[in-house]
This record gives C-alpha cells, sequence and structure tokens, in this order.
C-alpha cells in the first residue's frame, strides 16, 4: 500500500515503480480519487538466500481525508505500507504520518520493517533528517528520492523494502 499526504508524489512513484511510463515523459499526475491499484512482477527478487518473482499489488491511496471512510476496506490484508511525503508537503508531514503510521501499520500489528518513508525529493532537497520524524519512526527506513536523477537508486530501495516485507511474512506464515 502507498499512502501519502496530498501531492507528494506517490502516484509518479507507483507508475515509475512498475514501469507504466518513462519519468521523463510524464505529465503532471492528478490527484487519486480513493485509490487506484497497480499490479505488476518484481524478477529476481533474492527472499532468505533464493531468487523469486514476485507478484505486487501496490495500492496507490489518495491522501485526501475525504476518502478516510474507506480507510477500513483499504487495512483489511495490509501486508505493507509505504508513506510518501514531499518537501511541500513536510510541514504537515510529522502529525499526518504519524495518524497514518497508527491506522496502517500499529493497529494491524505490522512490524516496522513492513513499513517504509519516501521522501520524494529534487536534487537541492535530498535531506530526510528535514522531516524530524517523531520516535514512532525510529525503527522506520525514511529514504530520500529522487525519480529525476535517482530512479535506479529508488528501484534498489524498494526492492529491499520488499524482500524486507517478504521476510517478515514469511516468518509469520
Amino acid at each position: 500500500m502507498l499512502f501519502s499526504l496530498l501531492q507528494s508524489g506517490k502516484t509518479s512513484i507507483a507508475n515509475f515503480l512498475s514501469e507504466s511510463i518513462n519519468i521523463e515523459e510524464a505529465e503532471t499526475p492528478r490527484p487519486t480519487q480513493g485509490v487506484r491499484i497497480v499490479e505488476f512482477e518484481l524478477s529476481n527478487l533474492s527472499v532468505n538466500g533464493k531468487s523469486n518473482n514476485i507478484d505486487i499489488e501496490l495500492w496507490d491511496c489518495s491522501g485526501d481525508h475525504r476518502f478516510e471512510s474507506c480507510w477500513p476496506a483499504l487495512r483489511a490484508g495490509v501486508q505493507g505500507v509505504i508513506l510518501v511525503c514531499a518537501p511541500t508537503t513536510a510541514h504537515a508531514a510529522t502529525r499526518e504520518l504519524e495518524l497514518l503510521y497508527n491506522y496502517y501499520v500499529s493497529q494491524p500489528k505490522l512490524s516496522a520493517k513492513q513499513c517504509v518513508v519516501f521522501y520524494n525529493c529534487t536534487e537541492e532537497q535530498d535531506d530526510v533528517e528535514t522531516l524530524n520524524l517523531s520516535p514512532t519512526f525510529s525503527k522506520v527506513s525514511q529514504l530520500a528520492i529522487n525519480l529525476k536523477t535517482g530512479g535506479n537508486r529508488l528501484k534498489i530501495d524498494f526492492s529491499n523494502y520488499i524482500a524486507s516485507v517478504m521476510q517478515s511474512i514469511n516468518k509469520d506464515v
């Protein structure tokens, strides 16, 4: 599940990770209405020393609170959560990310390894430390990403995150 503050770039990230767009040709995305599900395969992912092809179902969820009544349905069966914010939304990020973390990670009893925070930056604004997140996020990976200049790094970070989620899920089985 990909969840974020309004206008933080989660749709562009989902489209890039699923290879449904070339980032140089991407148009300005429209706000997500409710949820949009993106399906793709992650090939040759190493989990517990074995190479796997993993089917990904990435739920691109609106950050608009008018869709909050849908949250219980979105949370059902969640296995991992990606929280996204951007420099333009950083001022509201701390409180909002805490709310989302509590609802989508803490309440369904996911581990911190099943969550990651992507700070969607430009070259000038690439310091995730500027978020100043609460101690709640001390065990959660927090990664500065840049689609235009660091797309390959994002794909590696995403693959590592998915491997971590898969290891957490396999522990519980």
